[in-house]
């Protein structure tokens, strides 16, 4: 079931975003730049690039212990990525705002450019908790032009892509074949979720609903019975166990998002596989089976 849509607009955007990187994420890999701004390693034939989710991400991140703890030093950086992502975000196709990557994305032999519906979502998240706090205007006006991408199919330059059966979901890595990565698609629609509590956006609100609805038809094609999958490209990933943790900790928000503890089960479930040593050790040895396979058809 979906929350009724007079008490979803009772709400209010905290500063705190839903998802808690602690204990999962220390943000140590990163590099900076001399404005502060944090670089990823992309390899070594992309060296370290600005990655628009790890920028959003880490100022989400800080954002939260400013909103928890009131460290000044923390509202700071939030408010430097998100200076950061007004300054990059470009017009992309039928105006939609993004953040695009100029490098491919070597495993799933993306090319460059192209646009991510997890950047999309959680720079929304972020501008629009920044947006409480000043420069409102410029804040709003860039999550106006950023959701857009998810009206959009990927063929016209959005990030909308279908499950097998039809439902809609939002690509992380606009691949063809569909890779449908599973926290990808959940940051998104934590992005989309905010923008319609924000403004009151009906429409938008309808949108995360019926994205939910194929999610929850969908979800079980993620689950091998003792692991997850990362995503459904035909690859058929096994996720590290930090993304089982990211996965399920994703779908206790979505159930407390849409008010179905279906997702919340599942998250119970999924939660579940890292405390078994049976599912553990059945992992592991599928994961190096898994990287044979892989390498053998030259996706690693």
């Amino acid at each position: 079931m979906t929350l009724p849509t007079n008490l979803w607009r009772d709400e209010k955007l905290t500063l705190i975003y839903p998802f808690d990187w602690s204990g999962i994420d220390d943000f140590s890999t990163l590099q900076f730049d001399g404005q502060n701004i944090p670089h990823v390693y992309m390899g070594s034939r992309f060296g370290w690039r600005y990655d628009p989710v790890s920028i959003a991400r880490y100022g989400l991140h800080f954002l939260s212990s400013f909103a928890r703890e009131g460290r000044v030093p923390h509202q700071f950086i939030a408010h430097s990525m998100a200076e950061w992502l007004v300054e990059n975000q470009v017009d992309w196709k039928n105006g939609i705002g993004a953040w695009v990557y100029h490098y491919d994305q070597p495993f799933y032999k993306q090319r460059a450019p192209w646009i991510s519906a997890a950047a999309q979502g959680e720079a929304i998240s972020l501008l629009l908790r920044m947006s409480q706090m000043g420069d409102s205007k410029t804040y709003e006006a860039a999550a106006h032009r950023a959701v857009r991408a998810f009206i959009h199919p990927i063929a016209h330059g959005g990030v909308v892509q279908s499950y097998p059966d039809g439902s809609p979901a939002f690509e992380e890595y606009p691949t063809a074949p569909r890779s449908l990565v599973l926290n990808g698609f959940l940051f998104a629609l934590i992005g989309l979720r905010d923008y319609a509590l924000h403004f009151g956006d009906v429409p938008s609100q309808k949108l995360f609903e019926l994205c939910v609805a194929g999610l929850k038809k969908n979800l079980a094609r993620y689950d091998t019975g003792y692991w997850t999958l990362y995503d459904l490209h035909p690859t058929r990933r096994l996720a590290g166990e930090k993304y089982v943790r990211i996965h399920a900790q994703l779908l206790h928000i979505m159930a407390r998002l849409s008010g179905d503890d279906f997702f919340a089960r599942a998250a119970k479930r999924w939660e579940s596989y890292l405390k078994n040593s049976w599912c553990r050790t059945r992992f592991k040895t599928i994961k190096v089976i898994e990287k044979i396979r892989l390498h053998r058809k030259s996706y690693i």
